[in-house]
């Protein structure tokens, strides 16, 4: 299948708008609630008593601001919206929750380790640690890896420039945020190129079929 052709009907896709309207619902309820966003929060405590719950509510809630969450919720359904077009519902879903997972299992485990060398505060164990940036990210790198357009791609990768600052600040000192966000764009990356040379080489391979198929026809009705 020609990618960069993609039917319009995938712009309609469940995924980017299902997300979109999760998010802005629980955003824009809930986003302002400390008691709701302390049990969201992907830290070591909640990690440790309710680790699905916590993985899940956290990646829509994008904060109090009602504007400013309706603004990124806007920008995160359009990249998911890329990546669907290249990739299909399930395995955009599955790489986004690849990033979201692995990114915050990569960054609290290495706090968990920190903390157990002396090396960092206790108490960030209860830090709250909430929003979809890990999914954001993933998603970007993806879609700057394998975008089915050209313009997919050059968007992906402004984006991931400008927040590029954002995406590593702390990094150095090791900190949750920044060593999740690069392991979340690194899973994107590395995923999207895998299933980009996996489609790659489905692709030649049933080039290969179809141009068998009138050989093998030609020769099974010939003289016998």
């Amino acid at each position: 299948m020609d990618l960069s052709r993609t039917p319009v009907r995938r712009w309609l896709s469940p995924v980017p708008w299902g997300f979109a309207l999760l998010a802005a619902a629980s955003s824009l309820t809930y986003g302002g609630d400390h008691a709701v966003n302390a049990w969201a929060s992907t830290n070591l405590a909640n990690l440790g008593d309710h680790p699905v719950e916590a993985l899940i509510a956290s990646a829509f809630l994008f904060g109090a601001d009602p504007w400013a969450c309706l603004r990124s919720i806007a920008f995160a359904g359009a990249i998911l919206a890329f990546l669907v077009i290249r990739f299909g519902n399930m395995r955009a879903v599955a790489l986004i929750a690849a990033g979201q997972i692995l990114g915050t299992l990569v960054s609290e485990g290495l706090l968990a380790a920190r903390i157990a060398a002396a090396q960092a505060d206790p108490t960030l164990r209860a830090t709250l640690d909430v929003g979809p940036s890990y999914v954001i990210v993933s998603a970007l790198a993806a879609v700057a890896a394998a975008g089915a357009r050209r313009w997919h791609r050059w968007t992906a990768l402004a984006a991931l420039a400008v927040r590029a600052p954002h995406i590593t600040s702390g990094l150095t000192m090791l900190g949750v945020t920044p060593v999740g966000h690069v392991t979340a764009l690194s899973t994107g990356m590395l995923l999207a190129w895998g299933l980009r040379s996996s489609d790659a080489r489905h692709s030649y391979l049933h080039r290969l079929t179809v141009r068998a198929a009138p050989l093998q026809t030609e020769l099974g009705t010939g003289p016998g």
